[in-house]
């Protein structure tokens, strides 16, 4: 009977000790975790606004204080409304990813982050803007980069989405994105849409080839992409004017 108890006694403290160190190891996990949540976010908008912080393959290149350092010292973020109008008292480290994403019942989004990048040599800022809407199975998450002008894409990012690889997951390859660089979102001082066509149709300053046997995917990149740069538009005729 005395050894039976010693075996429970041993085996209680051996799961006691097991939950403490699992639950040491989780908690260091998960701050671990938080930190690379929020410095992708840095990532992402560094790179698209032409920042060097990737490599070739796209594999970070800068350490994790290397990028919060680079995003602290060189971008200024703020906060839009659905009316394009800045938002007092949320900073963009505030916003959940539900935030910039979910779709109200208006069809739009509670909250729009703006980041501002100002070359220190020449004195052009360049804007980077978070788009996001549905794909075909999944919700596509991007950063599109403008140049001063604020009608001129310079960069766009595509990242977070279960879109078929091969197909629609292509959008998140060089071939795709590198198609946004040098397009515009206004003509003549109005707003113009932006199109995604056929792969094989000539393009133009308003759009770009969509990816063969992926026209759901591209169908739902283009509408969302016109349609939460209305919201930016808005304040950027602020500045325009």
């Amino acid at each position: 009977m005395g050894e039976q108890i010693k075996t429970i006694g041993f085996a209680t403290a051996v799961c006691l000790v097991c939950s403490l160190l699992l639950s040491v190891v989780y908690s260091s996990l998960r701050e671990e975790q938080e930190a690379n949540k929020a410095n992708e976010v840095k990532v992402k908008v560094l790179s698209v606004l032409g920042l060097e912080v990737l490599d070739e393959k796209g594999r970070q290149i800068k350490t994790n204080e290397e990028i919060v350092e680079m995003f602290t010292s060189q971008i200024e973020g703020m906060v839009l409304d659905s009316n394009g109008k800045m938002v007092e008292g949320v900073s963009v480290g505030d916003l959940t990813a539900e935030d910039i994403n979910l779709r109200l019942k208006t069809g739009q989004k509670e909250y729009y982050p703006l980041y501002i990048y100002k070359d220190k040599t020449t004195g052009n800022k360049k804007y980077a803007i978070h788009m996001s809407g549905m794909g075909l199975w999944s919700v596509v998450k991007a950063y599109m980069a403008m140049n001063s002008d604020l009608e001129t894409i310079s960069g766009m990012v595509f990242y977070d989405h279960a879109e078929t690889p091969g197909l629609g997951g292509e959008i998140e390859k060089d071939f795709f994105q590198n198609q946004f660089e040098g397009k515009r979102m206004r003509e003549k001082g109005k707003l113009k849409e932006f199109n995604i066509i056929k792969p094989g149709l000539e393009t133009d300053d308003f759009c770009i080839s969509g990816i063969s046997a992926a026209t759901m995917t591209c169908n739902g990149v283009k509408a969302f992409i016109n349609k939460d740069f209305k919201v930016y538009n808005m304040y950027f005729d602020t500045i325009r004017n």
